[in-house]
């Protein structure tokens, strides 16, 4: 009760900062686009065949192209759900940590465990119920003006809340040392959009730098941290492939070793929450 009690707090306080509304409105502008964008979209295209007469090609019926169509959508999901839920996120805990607010949780009959265990469960809960609505609304959309239902559209609820998941680790960690959202906001965005990619593509660069040292430095720096950009290309995967397939295409291991790292980084936030003076 104690920890539902806490997680009940961060929603009032995700509610009060207009966290909550913020996310829900803006999923709800994409979705009445997509409504949109499905009502005026043709039911066919007229091209020319190789023969140079016009042929009335039919736009829905092509499941590849359809998937395609996911797969770039699942893209633009994938990297504004991870930017809005850090900037939403970031803040929670160090406002928290504020003279007064922690002094307060401080006084009840509450363990620093228990406050900062119900914080990550308040936050990522907030996170993960908007991303069902959007992907949910975006799958009903396409599904009924296409009558494709792809599951793996569907699953990709999971590897996203799966990727912020493991990217809140560090955010924790970050703002817990340092009590700046600020900072937390800053360093994720950097290691979102500058080292994830440098490391993801760490291969082709060493290979470009002819330099086996190279390999192995960004192999060492690679493999302790999450690896967002592998957690993408497989949400693509699942958008792409048929589900009988998925177990053959798609490689899990940035799933485990995101997983240990996540277990490292959490670990150390809740050392760290325990060990600090308020």
């Amino acid at each position: 009760m104690k920890l539902w009690a806490i997680i009940e707090h961060t929603f009032r306080e995700g509610l009060a900062r207009k966290t909550i509304l913020g996310f829900f409105l803006i999923s709800t502008f994409f979705l009445l686009i997509a409504i949109l964008g499905a009502l005026f979209t043709p039911d066919t295209i007229e091209l020319q065949n190789p023969q140079g007469a016009a042929e009335q090609i039919k736009v829905f019926t092509d499941t590849d192209m359809l998937r395609q169509v996911q797969a770039f959508l699942t893209g633009f999901i994938n990297f504004a759900a991870l930017v809005l839920s850090i900037f939403a996120t970031a803040s929670i805990l160090p406002n928290t940590m504020e003279k007064g607010s922690i002094d307060l949780l401080l006084s009840k009959p509450v363990s620093r465990h228990e406050i900062l265990a119900g914080k990550i469960a308040g936050s990522l809960l907030i996170v993960f119920l908007n991303i069902v609505y959007y992907i949910i609304g975006m799958w009903l959309i396409f599904g009924v003006r296409t009558g494709f239902w792809n599951m793996g559209f569907l699953a990709v609820t999971v590897s996203i809340t799966y990727t912020f998941v493991v990217l809140y680790g560090p955010m924790l960690v970050i703002g817990i040392a340092s009590r700046s959202s600020a900072l937390t906001i800053i360093l994720l965005y950097v290691f979102l959009f500058l080292l994830s990619p440098i490391l993801e593509g760490r291969e082709a660069i060493s290979q470009l730098a002819s330099s086996d040292a190279l390999k192995t430095i960004l192999d060492i720096v690679y493999y302790p941290l999450p690896k967002p950009d592998a957690l993408s290309n497989l949400s693509n995967n699942l958008v792409l492939n048929p589900a009988s397939s998925w177990s053959s295409v798609i490689d899990f291991m940035p799933v485990w070793t995101s997983a240990l790292s996540a277990l490292g980084f959490y670990t150390l936030a809740f050392y760290l929450f325990r060990k600090k003076d308020f």
